[in-house]
């Protein structure tokens, strides 16, 4: 990957050139990348805080310690020593994310990387120690918290397994000693260890937001280390510190760069072999459903003052174009919108249940369908081919991209299909007549 250091800022320094493993790219078009996430692709960096919440809670405390804690130790003393320390504790970590969260600026460099990982919709498993629910948010991610969470990891879609606790449940939250201590025992004989374990030991691993010196990655490091033994994997840590300690270095590669970096490089070699669409694309649909609002407005005052079938079709269509728009930004944090295969299958599925309501002559639902398809079909289209999507339609014709030729065949009242145009006259009878003021509009049911 090439060097993308642009600027003096700590964002671009850390954006360092690296050769992206081929294992790597490998299990990610496989499904089979797992992603360790740390603090350090969180909020506890300097660029988000001035002072992390270790310096925050090592202020608090009335007497210093002598000699430097790890985590969880200062942690423990602080609750230990203070007036309703873990309440007090509970009470800053709030602070701190409520903090982040009404600062749009803060926000967005702390999400960063969840963002960026969002739509590679083929990274499925992401462990964190991070209590922040970033990964819910920006990434679709459905979280496994507590072992009746588990219930949920059979459904399709994205999981984070949160093994330190999530602000989403303060009580779960994992940050003293004594709650290391406990987390880890449960993580043994637990449900979600024992799962942890077998991904672990079958698939690519890569630690993402730690150190080398950092707590939780020792911690875990060890656990994986003891729990499977011969059968630990190879892993991978992507980070910016320089310092590497040797007891890594045997089963460990070391890629020296920025996390988010990293993902996005991952992701632009996926588009480049066109197993994903361009995220950019995604800007495009926004754009067009604003245009569509305008356009759809305008078609709805064209059925009151031409009273046609054709108008009806239209609107129609044009509902279902809506429709497949709130799809794909729905599921744009989730990646499923940028993954060809999903939304190629998509569209094959509509096209064998047009083929049924065509024979069940329900050609309301055929022009809804038809609208749905193109609306899938924009998330293809590049930000030059914006200006010719097919807004407009008539039955029997199809879609048409430009609004005169629409206009024109409307005000001749052109008839490209009989039966539908027989329908639209027993079944809109009142609107065609001027008899009625109703809305035309189709819910996204079929």
């Amino acid at each position: 990957m090439e060097d993308k250091r642009t600027c003096g800022c700590e964002s671009c320094q850390n954006k360092l050139p690296f050769d992206l493993p081929t294992e790597i790219i490998e299990a990610t078009i496989e499904g089979n990348l797992v992603i360790f996430a740390g603090a350090g692709i969180s909020t506890e960096t300097k660029k988000i805080f001035k002072d992390t919440l270790y310096e925050d809670i090592l202020a608090e405390l009335k007497e210093k310690p002598e000699n430097e804690l790890d985590f969880p130790s200062l942690m423990s003393l602080f609750c230990n020593t203070t007036i309703n320390g873990r309440q007090k504790l509970l009470q800053t970590i709030k602070y701190r994310f409520d903090y982040c969260h009404q600062f749009q600026e803060l926000y967005s460099q702390a999400s960063e990387f969840h963002k960026e990982l969002s739509s590679i919709y083929h990274i499925k498993s992401i462990v964190t120690t991070n209590w922040d629910d970033f990964f819910e948010r920006e990434s679709g991610a459905i979280p496994i918290v507590i072992p009746e969470d588990f219930a949920f990891h059979n459904l399709p879609g994205r999981k984070v397994y949160k093994i330190h606790g999530s602000i989403s449940n303060y009580g779960s939250i994992i940050a003293t000693k004594e709650d290391y201590d406990k987390c880890y025992k449960q993580l043994n004989r637990g449900i979600i260890g024992s799962y942890l374990k077998t991904i672990l030991a079958t698939k690519t691993v890569v630690f993402i937001g730690y150190s080398f010196r950092d707590y939780d990655f020792i911690r875990i490091y060890n656990y994986l280390k003891k729990e499977l033994k011969e059968i630990l994997p190879h892993c991978y840590i992507v980070t910016t510190n320089p310092e590497i300690d040797k007891n890594f270095k045997t089963n460990m590669t070391i890629i020296n760069t920025d996390g988010a970096y990293f993902i996005s490089a991952i992701r632009e070699h996926l588009e480049s072999s066109k197993l994903l669409f361009p995220k950019d694309n995604i800007d495009n649909i926004y754009f067009l459903k604003q245009k569509h609002y305008t356009i759809h407005e305008e078609t709805s005052a064209l059925i009151t003052e031409k009273r046609i079938a054709n108008t009806i079709y239209c609107a129609l269509y044009q509902d279902g174009i809506s429709h497949a728009f709130s799809y794909l930004m729905y599921h744009a944090d989730s990646g499923l919108s940028f993954y060809p295969h999903k939304i190629f299958n998509s569209i094959d599925s509509y096209a064998e249940i047009r083929k049924l309501k065509v024979k069940a002559k329900n050609y309301p639902d055929v022009a809804y369908i038809d609208g749905y398809i193109q609306g899938l079909q924009a998330i293809l289209f590049s930000e030059e081919d914006l200006e010719n999507f097919p807004f407009w339609y008539l039955y029997g014709y199809g879609p048409i991209e430009d609004k005169n030729d629409f206009e024109d065949s409307v005000n001749k009242n052109e008839i490209f299909h009989k039966a539908a145009e027989n329908f639209a006259q027993k079944t809109f009878k009142e609107i065609l007549n001027g008899e009625s003021d109703l809305v035309i509009h189709h819910r996204p049911f079929i």
